[in-house]
Order: structure tokens, then C-alpha cells, then sequence
């Protein structure tokens, strides 16, 4: 987990810049003025009229892509700024690591032979962001630097 999300402009900042920061917003629960309730969300939208914060969209745990007006929602629960490999919305998780990857292998495709930090940086993003293991099953990752893995020693 990244960070908990506290309201709507929080929302709106992680989608707007979901492509610099990499991620996704998954909420435990959301219910809904009409009683529905939907566990572990993922917000896919936030649309602003003028200033106002006026309709959230998102896709529950089945599938179900819903855009409802703000007014409408009664209550959002838990809701996180996640690594995509965190995700507990497998299909979602799915997605965005497709998604993540086709980017990932466009960008390594681009850059072949020409390590810069600016992409190095980007592809770090990307590789954090569905998992280490995952990406390396479809990217050669050996420009990345290698994180050793802490030692642990015990003193007596």
C-alpha cells in the first residue's frame, strides 16, 4: 500500500497522474444512496464540472463498470492509492497489469541499446508497480539495477 486516500481531490490527483505515479485507487467498500454495496472497487474516474466534483466511476470485484453521480454515493470505505500487484480486484489487476506491461515492453522496444536515466526511471515505475516477477517473465530486465536483499544478522 502506498497510501490511504482521504476525499475526493486525493482521488482525483492519483487518476490524473496515474501515468507519473503509477498505481490504482482500490476501495474496500462502497455503498451507494440506494443501498447497493460493492467490496474492493476500483476507481476508474473523476470527472469535475467547473469545480464540482460531479460523477465517480468504477469497477466492482465482478466486473461491473459503474458511473454514478457523487451524490449518489453514500459512503466510500478504505479506499488506497495501491501497487497494481496489490490489488484485490483480480480482474482490474489483470487489466492494469496488461496495460502496464504492453507499456513497458513498447518503452524497452524504443529505447533498445540507449540506457537514460529518464527511462530507466520510468521502467522502475512500471516494474514496481505490477511486480518485479511479473515483469521480468516478459521484459529482459538487466539494465535495471539489482536490489540485493537485506542481510539479517543476529547479535547474540
Amino acid at each position: 500500500m502506498r497510501y490511504q486516500i482521504n476525499g475526493y481531490t486525493d482521488m482525483y490527483t492519483v487518476l490524473a497522474n496515474e501515468r507519473k505515479i503509477g498505481g490504482a485507487i482500490e476501495a474496500g467498500m462502497i455503498r451507494l444512496r440506494s443501498g447497493e454495496e460493492f467490496a474492493n472497487v476500483v476507481l476508474t474516474r473523476l470527472e469535475l464540472s467547473g469545480s464540482q466534483f460531479c460523477s465517480i466511476g468504477f469497477v466492482t470485484a465482478e466486473g461491473k463498470r459503474l458511473i454514478v453521480h457523487v451524490n449518489d454515493v453514500s459512503m466510500i470505505s478504505d479506499a488506497n492509492h495501491v501497487n497494481v500487484c496489490e490489488l484485490k480486484n483480480e480482474l482490474m489487476r489483470e487489466e492494469k497489469t496488461a496495460e502496464r506491461l504492453k507499456r513497458l515492453k513498447r518503452l524497452c522496444e524504443l529505447n533498445e541499446g540507449c540506457v537514460t536515466l529518464p527511462f530507466r526511471e520510468e521502467a522502475l515505475l512500471l516494474v514496481e508497480d505490477i511486480g518485479f516477477e511479473t515483469a521480468r517473465q516478459h521484459v529482459d530486465l538487466s539494465f535495471l539495477p539489482q536490489v540485493e536483499k537485506a542481510r539479517v544478522f543476529r547479535i547474540a
